[in-house]
């Protein structure tokens, strides 16, 4: 079974994306599809389809249609669901923040996702795209991806949970934002702003509207 990268050490991944960004400045402005292998492009492509569904609930959470913060709550909790999958822990402590912070899977309030989870599907791409020895561009898209998805889950977990209609509101808008930098522009030439879709296109994958 692939080795996944720890939740835990997505803090210093942060931290070594700033590296990455010099490192792509200086580099080729299209990289070589060479070392993409087709589990890292299927991983790829589930997690762009997820990512997709999360940003669909985010969209139906803030959106004029809302009636109620037990609406948004409903709404951000199925974000959580299809981050995360049917294999996420509880929250150990809902005052943690960030990469610490473990999704929860709540299927009463249902799962526009396939279960298994887009983070789990972004970092077993970069694992197989690592054992491919994958353009530094494209490992670094994914990092970035994996980073504000990592980040959407504090914004959501929080926005479930917030206190008053003002809180609620403004983590799932964070929320959202975050998850439409993961997902990324298909038309970007570079990692920071492409995300997932760059690391996509760059794999030879075509992008779903």
């Amino acid at each position: 079974m692939i080795a996944l990268i720890g939740r835990e050490t997505r803090g210093v991944m942060v931290g070594t994306v700033a590296m990455l960004a010099l490192g792509w400045m200086v580099g080729p402005a299209v990289a070589s599809t060479e070392g993409v292998n087709e589990k890292a492009k299927a991983s790829l492509q589930k997690a762009h389809d997820q990512l997709k569904l999360a940003i669909d609930q985010t969209e139906k959470a803030l959106g004029p249609a809302r009636k109620s913060s037990g609406s948004i709550r409903v709404h951000m909790q199925r974000v959580l669901n299809v981050l995360g999958g049917k294999e996420s822990p509880e929250y150990a402590d809902s005052s943690e923040y960030a990469e610490k912070l473990q999704p929860h899977f709540n299927e009463k309030v249902g799962n526009p996702g396939d279960g298994h989870g887009a983070l789990l599907y972004m970092e077993e791409a970069y694992e197989a795209l690592k054992a491919g020895n994958a353009p530094a561009m494209v490992l670094e898209a994914v990092e970035y991806a994996i980073m504000h998805a990592s980040m959407v889950e504090g914004h959501a977990h929080e926005s479930v949970h917030g206190t008053g209609i003002k809180q609620i509101q403004e983590h799932a808008a964070h929320a959202a934002a975050l998850l439409v930098g993961a997902y990324g522009k298909g038309d970007s030439d570079s990692p920071a702003t492409g995300a997932l879709a760059y690391a996509m296109k760059q794999s030879g994958l075509k992008i779903s509207k």
